[in-house]
């Protein structure tokens, strides 16, 4: 059995060598390394590695290359977002099909403590906020980094 360590450094090693699509393309290539994992361990270890889609291509989120978080922020919700609503203390993100998991992600690495945390389907990200009062100015945040 190969070690969790192992595993995440040769699924990092295959996502920078090669343009993977998929889980399946992604575990494919891991077979044919000698590891091999199911469906749900492939998902649990793109979720804790931090894997994010973008256009369509899985990569790494980018660490410490000098570009503010608030900035890695704006490009998402630029590319990714196709409307935002709000109810209560949930903030909605409605983005392109497969999209959803890569802006969660940079919605959790930007920390805003407004936000508790998120939830990511395939094309749904829902923002869970401390307090309902404060849905309108966390709103008012994001749409000024869509402009």
């Amino acid at each position: 059995m190969i070690s969790k360590k192992i595993r995440h450094d040769r699924i990092l090693a295959v996502v920078r060598d090669h343009r993977i699509h998929s889980q399946q393309e992604l575990s494919g290539l891991l077979g044919r390394k000698g590891i091999a994992v199911t469906q749900s361990t492939m998902s649990r270890d793109i979720r804790d590695l931090g894997l994010i889609k973008v256009r369509g291509v899985y990569q790494t989120v980018p660490q410490g290359d000098g570009t503010p978080p608030e900035q890695h922020l704006r490009s998402a919700l630029l590319q990714m977002v196709v409307r935002t609503g709000l109810s209560g203390n949930i903030l909605m993100f409605k983005t392109s099909p497969g999209q959803a998991h890569s802006l969660g992600v940079v919605l959790d690495a930007i920390q805003w403590p407004e936000i508790i945390g998120t939830v990511a389907g395939d094309d749904t990200v829902f923002a869970l906020l401390r307090d309902p009062r404060l849905g309108p100015k966390v709103m008012r945040r994001v749409q000024r980094s869509m402009a």
